[in-house]
């Protein structure tokens, strides 16, 4: 055999060989590492709804996202800061009533799930703009990474902790 024919039969075969492990990439949801599948995206449907009521500074809707045994404690042992279900209403209907403007950007890390709980970790850069009456607009930027916690219950996910 001829080594012109050779080469070619070679990289043929590589070819052959690569192709099938190229293909087999996992796809991600765009702008992640996250793997594009349905639960994933179920998932991440309910972060982005709660970001966008956020948004709107609509409580009401935020809350039919949260299960009503939501508790989080803050990341500290401090009981000053910890939220139940109830308190998570009045902290944000009282923080939206001064709110003119939020900017509440998610991008999401990783997602963890363990039965009919999930775990989705997240980078968020938000902005709020407050204005108290006699008072020039405040404005408050939280940058940090979170961890929502997630429970499945009758078919749908609700935040159990995390906001």
């Amino acid at each position: 055999m001829n080594t012109p024919f050779r080469w070619l039969v070679s990289l043929f075969l590589a070819f052959a060989f690569l192709l099938p492990t190229a293909c087999d990439r996992q796809k991600l949801i765009p702008n992640s590492k996250i793997p594009d599948t349905k639960g994933n995206r179920e998932l991440l449907k309910v972060i982005v709804g709660y970001r966008d009521a956020m948004v709107r500074k609509d409580a009401a809707k935020i809350l039919t996202l949260v299960d009503p045994r939501y508790e989080d404690n803050g990341g500290t042992p401090e009981p000053e800061d910890d939220v139940d279900y109830e308190r998570l209403k009045k902290l944000l209907v009282g923080r939206f009533k001064h709110a003119t403007r939020i900017h509440y950007r998610i991008e999401f890390q990783r997602i963890k799930v363990k039965g009919r709980e999930a775990l989705i970790d997240t980078w968020i850069d938000a902005t709020f703009v407050y204005k108290l009456p006699n008072y020039r607009p405040h404005y408050k930027r939280f940058a940090d990474y979170n961890r929502y916690r997630l429970l499945r219950q009758d078919g749908h996910w609700r935040f159990i902790s995390g906001l």
